[in-house]
């Protein structure tokens, strides 16, 4: 039971530090005159995504034992295979349930871009999984590099872009929230203080996924690969939703393969550096899902021209089949 408060309370400072810190990015995304697409892709995407890069940082560079290391390939490894299942998943259904049927149903998001950031998206990732089979440092350290190159190749891409911009405030700064537009110094310390919070809650949480695998007998990768996205991808997914709801299917989507790609190209390079990078079955399966369902949407993208809803259920397929396959294969 007191595993389980532990648990369930690093759970819940993750999820509050990562809505503060997701908050005040895109008050920063405001002030700079983004575009809509840099917001979702970029801004967004960074601010949903910190949290679980320092669950990984922090079990794998300031912990750097081998139960923290598995902890924190799960949390590498956990964030893209969730946010190409379940946060796709639901995407399409939001699509399909909206109550105006004049879309057909259609997303109103860019093709090319879609194409641009799976196909990216899709490159990176296998090439960290392909590493994997090398055991030469220098190679881990020349793909390290590949996946910050391509990330920046990312950011290029959406930063040139000119585009609608954000033209709507986000909620309220958590800092102060009865002000329409909050003043800058505020912006900036609610971001400090989101991102220390955030490391303290980090170290909790590993501790605290080390100690329950430990007492239910379970890999501390795939309790940490279950659960760290689920607690740090839950801002995104509410965001996501939130924006599909309101139209801003651009927004919606590009956060998420932003957020894909920032895991994909920071998270890995920092684990290829701080572990030997060498994966087992249990960690290629649920890849190789996250892979499959990008691919589908990339193929389907380019085949129809534009980005289908139906291409984006698949998600939600793979990740109730990958539960089944951990729950048998344990």
């Amino acid at each position: 039971m007191l595993i389980a408060l532990q648990l369930l309370g690093a759970l819940l400072l993750v999820v509050v530090a990562s809505d503060a810190f997701t908050n005040a990015v895109e008050w920063i995304g405001v002030i700079f005159g983004l575009t809509r697409s840099a917001v979702g892709a970029v801004v967004a995407a960074i601010g949903s995504s910190l949290p679980e890069t320092m669950v990984a940082l922090v079990a794998l560079l300031a912990l750097r034992d081998a139960q923290s290391q598995a902890i924190g390939i799960g949390a590498v490894l956990g964030a893209p295979f969730m946010l190409s299942t379940i946060v796709f998943f639901l995407i399409g259904i939001t699509a399909l349930l909206r109550k105006d049927r004049s879309a057909q149903h259609k997303l109103n998001v860019p093709a090319a871009d879609t194409v641009f950031g799976t196909a990216l998206f899709a490159l990176t990732f296998a090439l960290a999984l392909v590493a994997s089979f090398v055991t030469l440092r220098s190679v881990h350290l020349a793909v390290a590099f590949s996946l910050l190159a391509a990330y920046g190749l990312y950011l290029l891409y959406h930063l040139r872009r000119r585009r609608i911009e954000a033209e709507e405030a986000p909620p309220p700064l958590r800092f102060t929230p009865h002000r329409a537009r909050p003043q800058k110094r505020f912006i900036v310390l609610q971001l400090l203080v989101a991102l220390v919070v955030t490391v303290i809650a980090a170290r909790w949480f590993v501790a605290s996924v080390a100690h329950a695998a430990t007492a239910l007998a379970i890999s501390p990768f795939l309790v940490s690969f279950i659960l760290a996205p689920i607690a740090t991808e839950l801002p995104d997914a509410s965001n996501v939703v939130l924006w599909m709801r309101q139209r801003k299917d651009e927004l919606a989507m590009g956060s998420v393969i932003g957020a894909m790609m920032f895991q994909t190209s920071i998270a890995c390079a920092i684990a290829m550096l701080a572990t030997p990078w060498q994966l087992h079955v249990a960690q290629f399966v649920p890849s190789g899902l996250a892979l499959g369902s990008v691919l589908l949407l990339l193929v389907a993208t380019l085949a129809r021209k534009r980005v289908e809803p139906w291409a984006l259920l698949a998600g939600g397929l793979l990740y109730a089949g990958y539960l089944i396959y951990a729950a048998v294969s344990r």
